[in-house]
């Protein structure tokens, strides 16, 4: 067994070094796969080595595998900022000796005015951008202690007439009780590797002449960018001691700056939980060698609570909240509910 635990992070450590690339501002797609869609981890603080049931099919999917509920299922919305609203459900149950689940984010921006070259404060018209994401999980214990999990998300964007499709692959290990001692779980995930994303459609075809040449005005389609999905390397411990649970998570972004993020809850039993939580990017980055300096506005404390339900309803059933910073967009509340059988 002891095989299985080193070949499982041997090959996410590898994993991360070979298909991460350099630290580039900017320049990934699909960052809506970044935008934590649960209440109940906070700010990721020893989130991949302590999340279970759905809630881990974001931080960690071999925290899937950790639930001891044969259903776990999870509805959760977050008020993201610009009016974006995002919502997720989920919903895990054992298929044999695997945990297999499935999930949908959506995120509704709303309508924006159209506008061109020749109409810069719009045409009259509007479009509606269509983020989502609808996901697979499958996780398995490869002992007491161990797991793993794999996450397959199709992701889809979409807004006046183009249209991106892509893929993106999830790959995670828990290990509980680390060198013996009871409470000491870590956890790595190796997060959106995956083909680059481009966008394609009519709303690509423009009319234009030719800089040299005697033909006249023609139907000309734009070759669109690709761009690389945010790849994320997430290792992380927790520790319970005198009741709290104490957890550290190093977030290695190759496309914008490293995190460190940590969280303190505690437990109160029958009644349910409250944490705080704290994430602080390992630096900031010039801009253009200019005097402007990026700082990433999730940096800060977050606070949250957990209320058990079970007494009051009869089953298994907890509502979640977090409050979380988000710079000069003020703070944005996540609220989720989650039920188990």
């Amino acid at each position: 067994m002891k095989k299985h635990i080193i070949a499982s992070i041997v090959i996410i450590v590898v994993s991360s070094l070979v298909l991460g690339q350099n630290s580039r501002m900017g320049s990934a797609s699909s960052t809506q796969l970044l935008v934590v869609p649960s209440a109940k981890h906070l700010s990721g603080g020893g989130a991949a080595a302590t999340a279970t049931g759905m809630d881990a099919t974001f931080w960690n999917p071999a925290g899937l595998a950790m639930s001891e509920n044969s259903v776990d299922a999870i509805f959760s919305n977050r008020q993201y900022f610009a009016d974006i609203d995002n919502s997720f459900f989920g919903i895990a149950t054992d298929i044999g000796d695997y945990k297999m689940g499935v999930s949908v984010r959506t995120f509704n921006i709303g309508d924006i005015d159209e506008t061109t070259v020749f109409y810069p404060d719009g045409n009259g018209q509007v479009f509606t951008p269509n983020f989502s994401i609808l996901g697979a999980t499958f996780a398995r214990k490869l002992s007491d202690n161990t797991s793993v999990g794999l996450n397959a998300n199709l992701i889809r964007e979409g807004f006046g007439r183009v249209a991106a499709t892509g893929v993106a692959y999830d790959l995670g290990v828990q290990y509980r009780g680390l060198l013996g001692r009871e409470g000491l779980d870590v956890g790595f995930t190796l997060k959106n590797f995956g083909s680059p994303m481009k966008y394609d459609g009519e709303g690509l075809g423009v009319m234009a002449s030719p800089v040299d040449g005697d033909r006249p005005v023609e139907y000309y389609k734009i070759d669109a960018a690709s761009f690389d999905l945010p790849f994320v390397f997430d290792m992380g411990v927790s520790y319970n001691i005198a009741g709290a649970d104490i957890g550290v998570t190093y977030t290695s972004n190759y496309y914008s700056t490293d995190e460190l993020k940590f969280s303190v809850g505690y437990a109160l039993e029958g009644l349910g939980s409250v944490g705080v939580g704290m994430q602080s990017s390992s630096a900031s980055q010039e801009i253009d060698d200019t005097d402007d300096w990026y700082t990433n506005p999730a940096d800060g404390v977050s606070f949250g609570a957990s209320l058990d339900m079970s007494r009051f309803v009869g089953m298994n059933l907890s509502v979640d909240y977090s409050m979380l910073p988000m710079g000069d967009f003020g703070t944005n509340s996540v609220v989720a509910l989650r039920v188990a059988f």
